[in-house]
Order: structure tokens, then sequence, then C-alpha cells
């Protein structure tokens, strides 16, 4: 029989090999799909200096991920664009987060998988002639790299890794087999094999055998802790008080 090892730890335990100044990975798409627990447990741990590369900055509104812009712990941001989020675009503009310069979503998505499966970069053609313009990232350290083939010019874009990512599944088992929903699939996959450490927050854990294999989204080989987060319940509620809070959802009928 395998050797499935139980990799199931108290988020303070499974959260420890961050550091101040590490690079960090996160996975989720405007809000929808953060691991709000680690989010919450990262806020209070006095960790900083963070090089963040998440898809975007977040949810407007004071949600989870965005905080942390606002509470100082992001010293550079890796991503599509910093609009979402009041606390993320007010760090950008006045200088507390560096941003070298912004990738178009597709192109941000393939620096990611290059680092997941080991190479290192990717040709894009996407924004060639816009992108390369003279001074449009100032915080840039030279000119884009730029490559010939075909007829055709591509960026020359290098791979994306982390020291550590955190993913948020909808289920894992014991040794790590996450199970996606809905719009929690992105690209997580992707972020918990581009870093050397990856932390999975769920809504609920269940014993190997129990997440059949077609529905395992991130085999559990790239996985190293598996925290309990919140109930599917308690994030419906969650993400719901927080729409009402925006005047984006009517409050349920008394």
């Amino acid at each position: 029989m395998p050797d499935y090892r139980n990799k199931v730890q108290a988020i303070a335990d499974a959260m420890a090999p961050l550091r101040s100044g590490m690079r960090l990975m996160m996975g989720e798409f405007v809000g929808a799909g953060e691991p709000a627990c680690c989010v919450q447990w990262l806020l209070r741990s006095g960790i900083t200096d963070l090089t963040l590369i998440a898809n975007t900055p977040g949810l407007r509104g004071g949600f989870l991920k965005a905080l942390l812009f606002e509470s100082g712990q992001v010293r550079e941001y890796i991503g599509t664009h910093v609009g979402t989020t009041e606390e993320s675009t007010a760090a950008y503009l006045e200088g507390r987060v560096l941003v070298r310069e912004f990738f178009p979503m597709g192109t941000w998505a393939e620096k990611v998988r290059a680092g997941a499966m080991g190479l290192g970069g990717v040709l894009v053609p996407v924004g060639v002639g816009l992108l390369d313009q003279p001074d449009i990232f100032p915080q840039h350290d030279g000119p884009k790299p730029v490559l010939a083939l075909n007829g055709q010019t591509y960026f020359v874009e290098e791979a994306l890794t982390a020291d550590v990512a955190i993913i948020k599944g909808w289920r894992a088992d014991t040794f790590g087999n996450v199970e996606f929903r809905q719009t929690a699939l992105q690209n997580q996959r992707d972020l918990a094999m581009a870093a050397r450490y990856t932390v999975v927050e769920v809504n609920e854990i269940v014993a190997v055998g129990q997440i059949e294999p077609e529905r395992v989204g991130c085999p559990g080989v790239f996985i190293d802790a598996v925290v309990q987060g919140h109930t599917l319940a308690q994030q419906h509620d969650l993400y719901r008080r927080h729409w009402i809070g925006l005047g984006r959802l009517a409050p349920a009928a008394a």
C-alpha cells in the first residue's frame, strides 16, 4: 500500500516557513478563491517586506488580501494591475509598494505556468510595440528582452517562482490532493507547482480516496501542508456580508 503521509497542520505550523523578505504566491481572482484564514493569520504575523505574486490585489472594501497593502507588509507586487482595491491603489500611487511593470493577465498566467513546469520563461507576442515603449515602466531594470522567430517578434518573459505559495481549495484529502470549486479553479495548481513550499487552505478535509481521481485539480505531491479554513457555509456568509456592505447585494428579507 502507498504511504499517504498526513499533511494536515494547524495554520501557525503550516505557515511557519514563511519569513519576511520572501516571495509569496497567492491564489485568487478579484477576491474569489482567497485563502481567508491564512490571510488573516498573515495580517497578525508581523511578517513584512514580501514580494506578492498574485493575479490581482484582491477585492475592494477592506477585504482580506487587500489589507496586506494597507498594513505595509507588501514591498513589491507582481501582477496584472493594482486598481481593484483602494488599498493597493494608494500604496502604488504613494510609492509604498514597488511595481516594476504590469503584465497582461494571460502573460502573467503563462509566466506562472513556466515556473510550474521548470521552464526558464516563455515567448509572448502580446504587447509588442506597446509595452516596450520608452519609459512606460520607469521602475523596470531595462528594456523588455525580445526575440524574433519565424518572422514574429516575441517578448522573452521570465518564469515566475516563489518561496511559498498559498492556494485555496474546496476539499482536500489528508495527503493534499485538492478539489477546486467554480471560480477558485483558476491557475491554483500552477501556483502550487511554482513554489518551493505550498500550503492549501480548504473548506473540508476528507480521507484519502474520498475525492474521485478525475476531480483532483492539484495532486498532493505538490502540497506540503493542508489547513482547515472556513466551512463552505461560513465562506458564503463572509462574502455575502462583504457584498452587502459594498451595496452590491441586497440584504436577505426579514
